[in-house]
């Protein structure tokens, strides 16, 4: 099935029948993802079927993303040469990522993990965004964690030091994106 992701509207994408096997994740999306972004905490990108015209459309995945900064000392010196005065490293927090239990398996995870990536280095053209950083956290366990843990691994993250449940993925470390990306 071929995706197409976009910003969340709440007219347009029904969220209703979306559950990926976290309640945290589940909750977000219904309860509080309009609220944050109408607020502009955060930014929130859903993936649907691109087959699907009518209105509303299922919700199939989605990511949140939003700004951060992180101290240089909480980072590898590899990930932070030059660091400015500031002694911050600007950056995006990928808040939520999550991919509706129906879909499980297909690799939705993975293309919206890469259009989040994209996002970011798009922001980087605007503004200074230098690490995504993310947490792997939640109540699913160790066995879903280490899951979590290897499918970040996979696109390039790495834990920061001393905080396994925290990961970054230097910008600068993705190939540039295409004209018109």
């Amino acid at each position: 099935m071929a995706v197409r992701i976009e910003v969340f509207d709440p007219g347009l994408h029904d969220t209703k029948d979306f559950r990926c096997g976290s309640d945290s994740q589940d909750n977000f999306l219904r309860r509080s993802a309009k609220r944050q972004q109408r607020d502009g905490y955060t930014r929130l990108y859903v993936a649907t079927d691109a087959a699907q015209v009518d209105e509303p459309r299922a919700c199939l995945g989605f990511y949140a993303i939003n700004a951060h900064a992180i101290g240089v000392a909480d980072v590898p010196s590899d990930a932070a040469p030059r660091a400015p005065r500031s002694n911050l490293i600007p950056g995006v927090f990928l808040s939520h990522l999550a991919v509706d239990g129906r879909q499980h398996g297909k690799g939705l995870g993975r293309i919206l993990l890469v259009d989040a990536m994209q996002q970011c280095q798009r922001a980087g053209q605007i503004l200074g965004v230098r690490l995504m950083v993310l947490d792997v956290v939640g109540a699913a366990g160790e066995v879903e964690r280490a899951r979590l843990h290897s499918f970040y691994a996979s696109m390039g993250f790495r834990s920061l030091p001393g905080r396994p449940e925290r990961l970054f993925l230097s910008l600068s470390a993705l190939p540039p994106l295409q004209s018109g990306g």
